[in-house]
């Protein structure tokens, strides 16, 4: 039986990555600590640049619009290699379904600041529901390849419905960590569903 993706780590192994990592988190600092003070339309994404010192140009290859910034969230896009991994994956589906979504899912690893803006600035909720909803859609593409559609659907609405509460509850450090933390919360689901 096929247990894990082959890369699990969420830690960057190159200095390219490493750097692009430490770009990502400057912007989304700098978004995330502008945008709770002025809220979204108060915000340019110059500021946001001037504030990372990054150029406006380089924006754009880390995050889609401001709020994405602000809530650290990228468009969820499923790697080819883990989209292969699923593929062919043999273990039970929704235990690979919680690896895949650990691969494919960036979380914020600053939960404290992220509830503290979506209370200041609740005019962003919509834009989390929406970045859920695009999530789905990308990872019904990929489950689809191993069941039919009703299958996946049901599936993948229950893995996210896990990572939802996973991300309310504590920050994970790891991919795998988090692949754990999802099968305990479905398990926790499935459990209430049976009792």
């Amino acid at each position: 039986m096929t247990t894990t993706p082959a890369a699990t780590a969420t830690e960057p192994c190159t200095l390219r990555e490493r750097k692009k990592q430490q770009t990502r988190q400057a912007l989304h600092d700098a978004a995330l600590t502008l945008v709770s003070a002025h809220g979204l339309d108060g915000v340019t994404v110059e500021q946001i640049c001037a504030d990372a010192d990054v150029s406006p140009r380089t924006f754009f290859n880390y995050f889609t619009s401001k709020a994405h910034a602000a809530l650290g969230l990228d468009t969820v896009e499923v790697p080819a290699d883990a989209a292969t991994w699923f593929a062919a994956a043999d273990g039970r589906l929704v235990d690979d379904l919680c690896r895949l979504v650990a691969r494919a899912v960036p979380l914020s690893q600053d939960r404290r600041r992220m509830k503290e803006l979506l209370l200041l600035r609740p005019e962003m909720t919509p834009m989390v529901m929406q970045w859920m909803a695009e999530s789905r859609q990308s990872l019904l593409t990929v489950v689809g390849t191993r069941t039919d559609e009703r299958t996946a659907r049901t599936a993948v609405a229950l893995v996210m419905s896990a990572l939802t509460e996973v991300a309310h509850r504590e920050t994970v450090g790891s991919t795998e960590e988090l692949t754990v933390r999802l099968g305990a919360v479905v398990a926790e689901m499935g459990a209430l569903a049976a009792a």
